[in-house]
């Protein structure tokens, strides 16, 4: 062993974005001049620096360096002790390299973002809206989500309440708002509201929300009932004015036959009853000359006639109607990644495979790039691309197809990224993906040929 190395500080303490230091004595152990290589290796070498990096010592000399170490502030880096060491290698005998080790601790901070998506909503009874929540920090946090609205006209439900955030990803809180009263007519009313995420020991963050309340019934209703209103009375004048008096006219027409025909009838018959009477008399008279009697007067029957019409009408059957409801296959999921950043052809892949016997429908894309990170992004089928795209062209970028996306176990949704990023930054883009989840039809049998 020709060198010796010693660190005078073993334990050190960095905040994020920060930067602290140690130093390393370097001692020329061997009999010969030599040209000394110093560096540092472990998780914390993309942030460390060592100064000088060379230096020739002559026998029995030492010499002392600089180590200093620069953690970013980002989600890169989590928060807790990192162990490195410091690697001494002679260019006389560079098999036996030195390394004296030690540890730094970064300390934990958090950072977050919210966004109201989308922020204006229009609705008749409830609107739906996503809080998307960005932890650009290096340690889990929780958060509370409190929707409030200065007016108090609306009524709020959140899931999650209280989300936890991971570092370096963006948590999705689902908002419905629904107003508290309603009305009939009347123009638009726009209801403002705010959404806090509160943790302990730190400021709130707001978001600035709007529900654009419309009337129950639409704004073309009074038009179709003054239309309707018209159209009924333009309808009654003309069965008064014209309908009415034909139907009448017509009406009494077919009476007047009617009763002529029936005074025609009860004549003849009153014709017919008188010549039966005479007949009769004239014959009785006969019969009480024939015995020797006197003619008694027979009271003439009077004919009586009748006449009677009816009609009636049916029941009528009653109908009924049947509601149907499908049952609910919505779905929605996220896919967050972490890329390091490359110069190669390489991208980093993170997938959400469906499960068996399930078919994926995919509706709408969210692709977010918080940190505004470089390189390139692609959304895939299996090994097939449906979309790529710059990280450096969006922040927010959605997506809505009227021909869904089909995914399956076979064929999974792929979200690949190459990372562009200057230095050792990592890309973190994610994408959210909304649709339906939905069985795979049973394949029928073939049925048996005759």
């Amino acid at each position: 062993m020709s060198v010796a190395v010693g660190l005078v500080e073993t334990d050190l303490t960095v905040a994020a974005g920060g930067t602290v230091g140690c130093t390393v004595r370097v001692r020329n152990t061997a009999a010969v001049v030599d040209r000394f290589t110093l560096d540092v290796v472990g998780d914390a070498a993309p942030w460390a620096e060592v100064e000088p990096a060379t230096m020739n010592l002559l026998p029995g000399t030492e010499q002392e360096a600089r180590v200093t170490f620069t953690p970013p502030r980002a989600a890169t880096v989590p928060a807790g002790s990192v162990a490195f060491g410091v690697r001494v290698r002679g260019r006389e005998n560079p098999e036996g390299s030195v390394v004296e080790e030690g540890t730094v601790t970064v300390q934990p901070f958090v950072e977050l973002a919210a966004e109201l998506v989308p922020r204006t909503s229009q609705a008749r009874r409830a609107a739906r809206h996503q809080l998307v929540i960005d932890n650009t920090g290096n340690v889990e946090t929780t958060v509370e989500v409190l929707p409030a609205d200065p007016d108090r006209l609306l009524t709020f439900r959140v899931l999650p309440v209280a989300p936890v955030l991971r570092p370096g990803t963006a948590t999705f809180v689902k908002l419905r708002v629904r107003p508290r009263k309603r009305f009939l007519l009347g123009p638009d009313r726009n209801l403002p509201f705010q959404v806090a995420v509160t943790r302990p020991d730190a400021e709130p963050i707001t978001s600035d929300g709007l529900l654009v309340q419309r009337s129950v019934l639409p704004a073309w209703s009074p038009r179709v009932v003054l239309v309707a209103a018209a159209v009924a009375v333009a309808l009654v004048g003309l069965w008064f004015a014209v309908l009415k008096p034909t139907v009448q006219s017509t009406a009494k027409e077919a009476a007047k036959v009617e009763t002529k025909e029936l005074s025609q009838e009860v004549a003849e018959v009153k014709t017919q009853a008188s010549e039966a009477a005479e007949t009769a008399e004239k014959a009785e008279k006969v019969a009480i000359v024939a015995a020797g009697a006197s003619p008694k007067p027979s009271a003439a029957p009077s004919p009586t006639t009748e006449t009677g019409k009816g009609n009636g009408n049916g029941p009528g059957a009653q109908g009924g109607t049947l509601d149907n409801a499908d049952p609910e296959t919505a779905a929605d999921f996220r896919v967050a990644t972490s890329a390091s950043p490359t110069t190669a052809n390489e991208f980093t892949l993170s997938t959400y495979r469906p499960a068996d016997k399930k078919v994926l429908w995919v509706t709408d894309i969210v692709l977010q790039n918080p940190h505004g990170d470089a390189g390139l992004l692609q959304v895939r089928r299996g090994d097939t691309v449906l979309l790529e795209t710059g990280l450096n062209n969006f922040r927010d970028l959605d997506y809505h197809f009227v021909q869904p996306l089909r995914f399956s176990a076979g064929q999974p949704v792929t979200v690949a990224v190459k990372c562009a990023n200057p230095g050792t930054t990592a890309c973190t883009p994610a994408a959210y993906f909304a649709g339906q989840l939905v069985p795979v039809a049973p394949t029928p049998s073939p049925s048996p040929s005759r």
